[in-house]
């Protein structure tokens, strides 16, 4: 759309050609010209001089068309950065499916053993029920991990337009943690590469171009103008007897003297825009600096937590292998040993989160910072 609109102010450094006809129907005798009269010719139109309007029109509407092409590679960064976060999503799901299959085997163990200890008197069977009762929430957990796996395939599927499955998929990139510059770099990073903001200097530029040729109105227009016209005393083409050939060729010069204050108010009007488009970007600007901030201490935070959970994971760990010995040798409860494996499964989930975390705010200060694969835009 934006290139036809570069073509479109580019035809206006063209000549303009016109065919006419004109009929006229003479009524009163007094005057010597035939009643019956038709002209018809062509007319060629060249604008010499428009007070640089259409000039700084034309180069507005360029960077229009730039402005076009950064909006589309944002929307290519919003895309990437959304797949990227959907791979991470189904990341996150197979490690909590394996936390899940995980409490699940060490409630089927707990049970088993329980069931031993209730067959011969040394536990109760509300011992076994309590059992019981985790094993079956841990299976419910193994089924809303798998169902969330299939759900995010299916957005996978939607987002790249293919064909996905957990066989094909490399999640391999998600293994390593990543690292990020210092704040200052990845602010240089921001106003150099985010897309919108490179968008929007276009838009600026575009809006000062135009308020530029809103000053066309305040000089001379000049036009040359050459037109070859025939004339008969006959509606009908070569009918008649009088026949008048013409070529004439004028160099036109006009001035706008006043116009109702309309120039003043567009020329005003075009200041306004320019105006808010500088506002739209200093706005935007400080909106995704700060963001970007937010989103730095977001990642800090997690890989603090991350540490914080890989230490609890480790006591939770020797917790339960302690409770568990304990538990056979009849020194502790059977709700002392559920509360060890949940403290154990939660340490997992905790260090998946704060994995999941660190990722999610990295791959969105990659797409602010422009940081994602440049691909061609058809």
């Amino acid at each position: 759309e934006q290139q036809q609109g570069v073509r479109n102010r580019r035809g206006e450094f063209m000549p303009s050609v016109d065919l006419f006809y004109s009929a006229q129907n003479q009524r009163d005798e007094t005057v010597m010209y035939p009643e019956e009269y038709h002209s018809r010719g062509v007319q060629l139109t060249w604008n010499l001089f428009n007070g640089f309007g259409d000039y700084y029109r034309l180069l507005s509407q360029k960077q229009q068309h730039q402005v076009a092409q950064w909006q589309l590679k944002e929307i290519q960064q919003t895309v990437q950065e959304q797949v990227a976060q959907t791979c991470l999503l189904i990341k996150q799901q197979l490690q909590n499916l394996e936390v899940a299959r995980h409490a699940v085997q060490l409630y089927e163990q707990e049970r088993h053993n329980a069931q031993a200890k209730f067959d011969v008197g040394l536990l109760t069977r509300n011992d076994v029920l309590k059992i019981e009762v985790e094993l079956e929430n841990a299976r419910l957990d193994v089924n809303t991990a798998q169902t969330m796996i299939r759900q995010q395939i299916a957005q996978l599927q939607r987002q790249t337009l293919t064909a996905v499955s957990l066989d094909t998929l490399n999640l391999d990139e998600l293994s390593q943690l990543p690292q990020l510059a210092d704040q200052q770099v990845l602010q240089e990073q921001l106003l150099t590469g985010n897309r919108e903001l490179l968008a929007l200097r276009h838009v600026i530029e575009s809006a000062t171009l135009a308020h530029k040729a809103t000053r066309d109105r305040y000089l001379p227009r000049a036009d040359l103008i050459s037109e070859y016209s025939r004339s008969e005393d006959d509606y009908l083409f070569d009918e008649g007897d009088d026949r008048d050939e013409q070529v004439t060729t004028q160099l036109q010069l006009s001035l706008n003297l006043f116009d109702g204050f309309k120039d003043d108010a567009n020329r005003k009007q075009a200041q306004l825009a320019a105006d808010r488009a500088g506002y739209n970007y200093r706005e935007r600007e400080h909106e995704l600096v700060t963001q970007l901030d937010n989103l730095r201490r977001d990642f800090v935070l997690a890989h603090d937590n991350l540490k914080v959970a890989q230490t609890n994971s480790e006591q939770a760990s020797e917790n339960l292998r302690i409770t568990r010995l304990s538990f056979d040798q009849g020194l502790t409860t059977s709700a002392e040993l559920l509360d060890a494996i949940f403290y154990q499964t939660r340490a997992d989930l905790n260090i998946i989160e704060a994995r999941t975390a660190i990722y999610s705010a990295y791959f969105t200060i990659q797409h602010l910072t422009g940081a994602f694969a440049q691909t061609a835009i058809q």
